[in-house]
């Protein structure tokens, strides 16, 4: 009787890069072809949302590869279609896809492209970036193995990475037994470091320079559902623990770590409570249980205010004091510009959802019938936000509301992103304390990080009424004559001082 089916994104280089993104935070972008199919807008979806950069793979007429798995009492066994499938080619990879990447890993399933791998180990050379070989699979091994020997020998690989079955398959039965041979063999060919795993059994590796092999063994305790992606998220914590620069030893640990977590649920890809089960021995208990209690938590905020965010729309974001009621002189001008640019660029606006400025330029696009939005937090400055919406400015269904900062900071950075060309968005800052100043920081750095606005430039404008942010001008024009700021890295930045200058900028910026 059959049980349960799902469909996953993955495959083996997928694997080790969504582990690297998701569970250990490691930038990581990916190289293939998809087909323009139902089947590969899933996998570039998918893998985009675990973190990892998909702009470089192809899209091409045809079907993506697909793999059927079937698993049982925690073993598998698995078939790849590959025969009519689309594939990478030498001419799908560009120099710049390298550009200041530390490692390029290879899957021995790269060999089933034509002059693909060998065209990835020459960019990877010229780029200054050191190649891990992942063998792949047993059957690879099988049909592909002189030509995996010849990369490895060639003494272009810093890393070479397979289980036993597939370490025996590259030996032969007539150079002694796997995986020590298997070791000796890929480091004695010129890499650095060589690991082997060995199921239940943990791992073993070797690096250049160490006389014995290094051992660990797997861990136990385990309860096993599906060990599909086991060596990919092996591999996953294995490279982590490189770029980090650990000892061996310690490489193997992780390694071995990020095997158990993903074997304790179904499919490739670990789950959050595998990922606690991992931290919880990296770093001890403490660690997973400010996990358990806190990232939970936060997920499901950030996961509300972006279903908020795709239901109204991005737009303009507006960040201001809390405290500046109906009595302040900047009240009035901020809900005319609130009005007057909504009507303007016809897009949503956007604020933290509390009084004070935030509420007068929300009223401003209420007034022009414009929609908005609002992510809540509990406590605004000199005063507590009750849970209860009563009579708010803000429509329940045009609210979300944050018990944490952190997913309201990211969530209104993200209602301001520009998409497209098309898109209208921009930061507004009216006049503001600590807070507001956080914020405006931040997104200063996150452009300065090219993290925000490198593909779309967005507005990012200082309104000083009165000359109220004279001061922080020349605070920044202080850190730049110190040297601790350079000038280009606030170049993107306008201060205003009039509605009807905001206006005008924001017709010049988008051709209006």
């Amino acid at each position: 009787q059959a049980g349960e089916f799902i469909s996953k994104a993955g495959g083996s280089a997928a694997n080790v890069l969504r582990s690297l993104s998701q569970g250990f935070q490691v930038p990581t972008r990916l190289l293939g072809a998809a087909g323009r199919d139902e089947w590969g807008h899933m996998f570039v979806q998918s893998l985009g949302r675990c973190g990892v950069q998909m702009e470089a793979m192809s899209e091409k007429d045809g079907p993506t590869g697909r793999c059927v798995i079937v698993t049982c009492q925690g073993q598998r066994t698995m078939r790849t279609a590959m025969a009519d499938s689309v594939r990478a080619t030498p001419e799908d990879l560009r120099p710049g896809d390298f550009q200041g990447a530390d490692w390029l890993l290879l899957s021995g399933y790269a060999l089933y492209g034509e002059g693909l791998l060998q065209a990835a180990l020459q960019q990877a050379q010229a780029a200054g970036v050191k190649v891990a070989l992942d063998l792949g699979s047993f059957e690879v091994v099988q049909r592909y193995r002189e030509e995996l020997r010849a990369v490895i020998e060639s003494g272009q690989v810093a890393l070479v990475t397979g289980n036993d079955d597939e370490a025996a398959a590259l030996m032969g039965a007539a150079e002694g037994a796997a995986p020590e041979a298997f070791l000796q063999y890929a480091v004695g060919s010129g890499a650095s470091v060589a690991v082997a795993t060995l199921g239940d059994k943990g791992c073993v590796a070797l690096s250049q320079g160490e006389g014995e092999p290094v051992r660990h063994p797997a861990y136990s305790g385990i309860d096993v559902v599906d060990t599909t992606g086991a060596g990919d998220s092996f591999a996953a914590g294995f490279l982590f623990g490189l770029l980090q620069g650990y000892p061996l030893k310690r490489c193997c640990q992780i390694g071995c770590l990020a095997g158990g977590a993903v074997v304790q649920a179904l499919g490739a890809e670990v789950s959050d409570a595998g990922w606690s089960w991992m931290n919880s021995h990296m770093h001890g208990e403490l660690a997973a249980s400010v996990a358990r209690s806190s990232v939970a938590a936060v997920q499901k905020e950030l996961l509300q205010c972006y279903s908020l965010i795709a239901g109204i729309g991005r737009g303009v974001v507006y960040y201001g004091s809390a405290r500046l009621k109906e009595d302040s002189p900047h009240w009035a001008p901020a809900m005319e510009l609130g009005a007057a640019v909504a009507e303007l660029l016809g897009v949503a606006t956007w604020t933290g959802g509390g009084p004070g400025m935030m509420e007068a330029a929300t009223r401003g696009a209420i007034s022009a019938g414009k929609p908005v939005g609002g992510i809540r937090i509990q406590r605004e400055a000199g005063q507590t936000v009750r849970l209860v919406q009563g009579d708010h400015y803000l429509p329940k269904e045009c609210t979300a509301f944050c018990n944490f900062l952190s997913p309201r900071k990211v969530a209104l950075v993200d209602a301001g992103v520009r998409e497209s060309e098309e898109s209208r968005t921009a930061y507004i800052f009216l006049p503001g304390g600590l807070g507001t100043m956080d914020e405006f920081f931040e997104i200063l750095t996150l452009i300065q990080l090219k993290k925000l606005g490198t593909k779309h430039a967005v507005p990012l404008i200082l309104v000083s009424y009165g000359g109220f942010y004279d001061g922080l001008q020349k605070f920044i024009d202080g850190c730049v004559a110190q040297g601790v700021v350079g000038q280009k890295e606030y170049a993107d930045l306008t201060v205003l001082d009039t509605n009807e200058a905001v206006l005008d900028y924001l017709r010049k910026f988008y051709a209006l």
